[in-house]
């Protein structure tokens, strides 16, 4: 289990002060907070891109203390802000298998099965050799995204991972994040800015402000506690869609 406890970051002025919360194991947890209270900055955290006082803890030890190879084989990010590069998805995905090849850098048929897989999983087989900056957002956002499925860490931590996604991609998504935690036992740590996407995928909600934790639980207490409208002054509404209660927000 991933673990913040009492986590505060400082650059130029104090970000976060007393951040704590856990990532369960195998389920979703989404991070909502308003813009600029500190998401990225505390996800940037656990791979070492931000000096932090408080602990940062992976199965009760510190990040700090795993080795950058074992911690990549962990621990995966997909970031917000993505370069563009002339790499191709294939290369990309490829990169993402770094952890576990020796140190000539060739890939075992076990890796390229592993980067063939994620390049489909992604959605993105048929741009498969195409240079990155010739792609849309969104096509550059799958092809980020194979490289983070072929990596195969434990734990995804995900900061807005649906930026440049029209609604068909991003519902393609959420599947790919579901599975992953459904059928993969993989652990999710998601940035979010859509309060609707985030109350349908989490399993968990955290949501900081004021560079604290202002609530950590299961979605059905955020909901039964109206913290998402309390914290992000939003009407909630529901509806019966399918058989099933909708509940969003505006």
């Amino acid at each position: 289990m991933l673990e913040f406890r009492g986590v505060g970051i400082k650059l130029g002025r104090q970000i976060l002060s007393d951040v704590s919360f856990p990532v369960e194991d195998h389920k979703i947890t989404v991070l909502l907070g308003k813009n600029g209270c500190g998401k990225s900055t505390l996800i940037g955290s656990v791979t070492g891109l931000c000096k932090y006082s408080g602990e940062i803890l992976l199965d009760g030890i510190s990040v700090n203390k795993i080795s950058p190879r074992q911690r990549a084989r962990r621990i995966g990010v997909f970031s917000q802000i993505l370069p563009n590069t002339q790499f191709s998805p294939r290369y990309l995905a490829s990169v993402g298998r770094n952890p576990y090849i020796g140190a000539g850098g060739i890939l075992s048929e076990t890796d390229k099965k592993e980067v063939e897989s994620a390049i489909s999983e992604a959605g993105i087989a048929h741009l498969a050799d195409r240079p990155c900056c010739e792609l849309s957002g969104g096509e550059r956002q799958r092809a980020f995204l194979a490289m983070l499925l072929s990596q195969d860490p434990d734990v995804f931590l995900l900061d807005e991972p649906s930026t440049y996604l029209d609604a068909d991609a991003r519902r393609e998504l959420y599947g790919i994040i579901r599975r992953l935690s459904l059928n993969q036992n993989k652990t999710v740590l998601a940035v979010m800015h859509d309060l609707n996407e985030a109350v349908r995928i989490a399993d968990n909600i955290a949501v900081i402000g004021d560079g604290v934790t202002k609530f950590y639980g299961t979605r059905e207490e955020c909901l039964e506690r109206n913290i998402i409208e309390e914290h992000f002054s939003v009407s909630r509404h529901e509806c019966i869609e399918n058989g099933g209660r909708i509940v969003f927000f505006e």
